[in-house]
């Protein structure tokens, strides 16, 4: 989920100090290129290509730091070091808990789009 929409837990994407234009805009981008991305890292490691896999699994780490999605960033995070270790195998199994936190995300995000078109 995203954690910098509850402030109890004080993470997240509050780097943007309130900056909700800037906020929107970076959420906006991940909701445009990231379901590409994980995309291609389905066919990536079902092509065995280990080294792109890893760069596509770093690059939906680092999409997901931005907006403050800790789940997501971490299962990126796990995929991205079993394709560093050549682990094709590993990081296909790893595939089913990222896709499964990056539809958390996506859920989180769509359903914020509906309340702010409300």
């Amino acid at each position: 989920m995203i954690e910098g929409d509850d402030k109890r837990t004080g993470m997240g994407d509050d780097w943007l100090e309130g900056d909700t234009r800037l906020r929107k805009g970076i959420r906006a981008v991940f909701v445009k290129n990231v379901p590409a991305q994980m995309q291609k890292l389905r066919d990536a490691l079902a092509n065995n290509d280990v080294h792109g896999a890893e760069l596509l699994s770093h690059s939906i780490k680092g999409a997901a730091a931005m907006i403050g999605a800790a789940g997501l960033k971490e299962a990126a995070h796990e995929t991205e070091q079993a394709c560093v270790q050549g682990d094709a195998g590993r990081a296909g199994e790893l595939l089913f808990g990222l896709g499964s936190e990056f539809q958390k995300v996506m859920d989180e995000l769509n359903l914020e789009i509906e309340r702010k078109q409300d």
